[in-house]
């Protein structure tokens, strides 16, 4: 028996024409987010998912929220990209990386966050780069000449954006979130640094030194703030 294959229902998953003109970084080949020539502090942040809340178009739309919420960004890019273009900028998807996670998948995960970074880039949108780590294999040199992977596909010295939400719950999380800024200001030597969640003295005091941070109420935190009205 014969099995046809329906290019419109089986797929590679890896979206190759979006890096056809990516510049690739470390040994794992981590598409390139490019620091964009001027710094744009965005005014506010809205998740992907509510993006029709917008009242004006003035934020910059973010993708700190669950993954499935933001799942069309990542398996039909080239849909998105009119809706996106009526915002400011965005910043890179958040994709997880949880410490239970398979190394292999988080690797993974950090991959479509430069993927559909670097190609929204091309397609004229202003774009911030979100960094996430988990652990310290994540965020820790293996190889001693090679960038922890959750620094790779960032150029230094520019502007990036981090979530908190659900880093500070515990003691080891709490650690991780701190080891892990640490290592990535020692490695990207970052100007700005957007921080969307919680953004505790404990954790970022000792490096205000070195970065300028700046701080996003999470949406929820922000719609209940303003009685569940829309952003604006």
């Amino acid at each position: 028996m014969k099995i046809k294959a329906n290019k419109n229902i089986i797929d590679d998953g890896f979206n190759a024409e979006l890096v056809e003109t990516a510049v690739f970084t470390g040994l794992l080949e981590i598409p390139l987010i490019k620091t964009p020539d001027e710094f744009i502090i965005p005014k506010k942040m809205i998740p992907f998912s509510e993006r029709n809340k917008s009242e004006n178009c003035e934020e910059f739309v973010c993708f700190y929220e669950h993954d499935i919420r933001f799942c069309d960004i990542l398996t039909t890019t080239k849909e998105q990209i009119s809706s996106l273009k009526k915002f400011k900028g965005v910043i890179s998807p958040d994709c997880s990386l949880y410490y239970d996670m398979p190394l292999v998948l988080q690797m993974t995960n950090t991959y479509l966050n430069r993927q559909i970074g670097h190609y929204l880039q091309t397609q004229g949108l202003y774009v911030i780069p979100n960094v996430r780590w988990g652990d310290e294999r994540t965020y820790m040199r293996i190889i001693q000449t090679e960038l922890p992977f959750a620094f790779l596909g960032l150029e230094k010295h520019g502007i990036y954006s981090i979530g908190t939400y659900g880093c500070c719950k515990t003691a080891e999380y709490k650690h991780h979130l701190r080891e892990g800024l640490r290592n990535f200001i020692k490695e990207i030597e970052p100007k700005i640094i957007l921080v969307y969640g919680a953004m505790p003295d404990s954790i970022f005091g000792e490096f205000k030194k070195d970065v300028q941070f700046v701080h996003f109420d999470d949406w929820t935190k922000v719609q209940h703030l303003h009685g569940g009205k829309k952003n604006g």
